[in-house]
């Protein structure tokens, strides 16, 4: 009998940025044949900078360098997830599917706790900060005004990883409660069923040894 698939949904312990990164791109590459969703958040304040930006932009700042595009981005109290999927479940090079399908999920999760956004549908105002919540794209989320939602993508073959953050202010409860609730949508769309995944000791240390050759290194992280 043919196994049934399932979203593998990972809601993770505060952490700091070097683990954080470290674990999404050990999911990256250990992916299977399931879609993955890893909720996280972050044990401290951080700055995550985009793949292909240049150190000296961050003004002399400590930062990590993702693995992914996209801008700035200063964590700490935000709510940031990772999203690993193939060809067989997603149109993994279709960018304006990824960024619309994935929002959307988020904005109705936010709709349970009593917060309401928009999608925009075209750039608006400035695009020239380095920051991430400064700029304003095509199918980010903005409430009352303020981006609160955005992200970045790495494709590999056939397989995908988009990472993003939620910068709303909620407490405990609704973190995990908003977390639950984007997990649902996100199933709901693949047509899946899900499956609550703790990370092994295995996994743990696999993203370790990714932390001590990349996101620790500084000739990763000084990379341009």
């Amino acid at each position: 009998m043919k196994q049934k698939k399932m979203l593998r949904w990972i809601d993770d312990v505060p952490r700091n940025a070097v683990m954080n990164m470290s674990l999404d791109e050990m999911l990256f590459n250990e992916y299977k044949n399931e879609p993955i969703l890893r909720t996280y958040y972050w044990d401290n304040a951080y700055t995550t900078i985009g793949y292909f930006q240049n150190s000296k932009d961050t003004g002399g700042n400590k930062f990590v360098r993702r693995f992914t595009g996209g801008l700035t981005v200063n964590h700490r109290n935000d709510i940031s997830y990772s999203f690993i999927v193939a060809s067989d479940f997603w149109k993994v090079y279709n960018q304006h599917f990824t960024y619309k399908n994935i929002h959307f999920a988020i904005q109705r999760a936010l709709e349970v706790l009593g917060i309401s956004s928009e999608v925009l549908d075209e750039k608006r105002g400035d695009i020239s900060s380095i920051f991430c919540t400064k700029t304003f794209y095509e199918n980010d989320l903005i409430s009352n005004g303020r981006k609160i939602v955005g992200s970045c993508l790495r494709r590999r073959g056939n397989k995908l990883i988009v990472q993003g953050s939620i910068h709303v202010d909620l407490n405990n409860d609704n973190r995990k409660n908003f977390s639950k609730e984007f997990t649902k949508n996100i199933a709901e769309f693949l047509q899946i069923e899900i499956k609550k995944y703790n990370l092994s000791n295995y996994d743990i240390e696999y993203a370790k040894r990714v932390a001590v050759e990349k996101y620790s290194n500084p000739k990763w992280n000084n990379k341009f």
